[in-house]
Formats: structure tokens, sequence, C-alpha cells
């Protein structure tokens, strides 16, 4: 009898249990989109590349890469970085858990007919494009450097920046790196070329050279372009700050960073 009356005492105890019990969908969605974060949001940039980058329908990988500092120092195989798995739990899940991967993350591309499923291309916000610059924009002298970068260059991002912003069509920033034609070296633009002058006022004169040669159309993609010049491979600054590698300061060295900041500048003037 002692034994029926202790099971039909713990029977209510378990129900109760039970009932108290919250799963990870009972959480608010505010909760669960910082868990979202911190899982699938990566440092450094998610570049998107294909071995057949000119099939008509190339089939797409993924690596997490270093991007401005960030990130690992190399290539980074996408399951290593994100826990895959939770995406595939269940369709509430993977609908929710993709908006963030989407939304929060840096996307690294440099192929045109690099695409996402179409119900993903909403949620991305952030891409950075790599492509050619073409080697005219890299000579010394201003007037041919000026040529090569209206007839070519800038003819080229405004194209590709249509096509991006067609197929993603909530992007907040979209970046043009320029890489450097010679190893070792930053590149520096003929038109930032000037003696005896401060940073803002090389800034500024480098605003207004882009103000002329870069027309830009609509406010959309005046808010979300940058345009930055990619420091040369190799030895950077930056990662040796703090140390005793860090090298003393050279006067004569051009601090890239004063492009971006007059690309950005010439939007607002």
């Amino acid at each position: 009898m002692a034994s029926n009356r202790e099971t039909e005492a713990e029977g209510p105890q378990i129900r109760k249990d039970s009932l108290c019990r919250a799963g990870f969908l009972d959480l608010p969605r505010e909760l669960r989109d910082l868990i979202y974060e911190f899982a699938l949001r990566v440092a450094g940039a998610i570049f998107i590349f294909s071995q057949d980058s000119y099939g008509y329908r190339p089939i797409l990988k993924a690596r997490v890469v270093k991007y401005k500092n960030d990130g690992p120092p190399e290539p980074q195989h996408i399951d290593e970085a994100i826990p895959v798995g939770l995406l595939r739990t269940c369709r509430q899940i993977h609908s929710e858990s993709t908006e963030v991967l989407y939304s929060c993350n840096i996307f690294r591309l440099y192929m045109s007919n690099a695409d996402f499923a179409p119900s993903y291309c909403s949620f991305v916000r952030h891409i950075t494009f790599t492509m050619e610059a073409g080697r005219g924009i890299y000579s010394d002298d201003r007037e041919t450097m000026g040529y090569w970068w209206r007839r070519v260059f800038w003819p080229n991002i405004l194209e590709r920046s249509a096509n991006l912003l067609r197929r993603f069509p909530n992007l907040e920033t979209l970046t043009f790196p320029i890489k450097s034609n010679q190893v070792g070296h930053t590149w520096r633009p003929a038109f930032t070329v000037v003696e005896q002058k401060t940073r803002e006022q090389r800034i500024d004169l480098a605003a207004r050279w882009l103000k002329v040669n870069c027309p830009l159309a609509g406010t959309r993609l005046r808010d979300c372009l940058r345009l930055e010049i990619m420091p040369s491979a190799g030895f950077s600054k930056d990662e040796y700050k703090g140390s005793w590698f860090f090298p003393e300061d050279d006067e004569d060295e051009w601090d890239y960073t004063e492009f971006a900041e007059a690309f950005d500048m010439m939007k607002r003037l």
C-alpha cells in the first residue's frame, strides 16, 4: 500500500516538472537572436568562391578568411567556424538563424555570378567585392591615372554596384578594396601625392579630386559604397603594435587610410 501511495504522489510531481521545462523556442526572440549572433557571427569575412567561376551555375564554397586584421590567420572551413548543425535543427530555427547569419557577417565576393538562394539575398547587409582595378590607374602620371579611372575603373565600379544592389537590396555597406600592383608596396594614387600638406589638407584635396571623377547618382549607392586601398601583403604596422618589433615612424610613409577617409568625405561635399 505504501508503495502505491508513493507512486501516486510521484506521478503528479513528474507531470508538473515536465510542464515547467522550457525549450529553446520558448525563449523570447530577442534572446534567441543574441544566441544566434554569438554562435554564427565570425571574425573576419566569409569568402564565397567556386573552382568553376565561369560556369553557368557554379558550385559555391565558403571559407572564413582574415579581413582588416580580424579573423583566422589561414582560411578556415565554414564548418569549423560556425555550428552548421544549428541551421538544420528545425524549420523555425533555420529561418531565424539564417537571417542572423547573413545579416551579421561580411561576405567577400569576387564573382559577378556568385548568388545565394533568393530567400537569403534580402538578409545580406555587408559585402566586400574584389575585382581587378586595371593597370592604367596605377600610373604615376596624374593625367594618365585620371583617364583610366574615369574611362575604365569607375564605370566598372558603378556597373558592379548596380548588379549587387539588385541582388542584395538591403545592403548597408558595399566595399571595393583596391589591391596594390607591387608586392611589398602599398599603392598610393597619383592625385594624393602632394608636398608640404597636413593630413587634413591631403584628405580634403583627395576628396575634391574624387568628387569630380566619381559621379554618383542616387542616395542608395552613395549611402553604402566604400572604396579602400588594401595594404601590401606581408608587413603591417597594425600587427606589431605593442611589440619590440614595432618600427619607428617614417615621415615619408603614406597612410593608406587617408584614401578611405577622402572617399567618405567626397560623398558629403
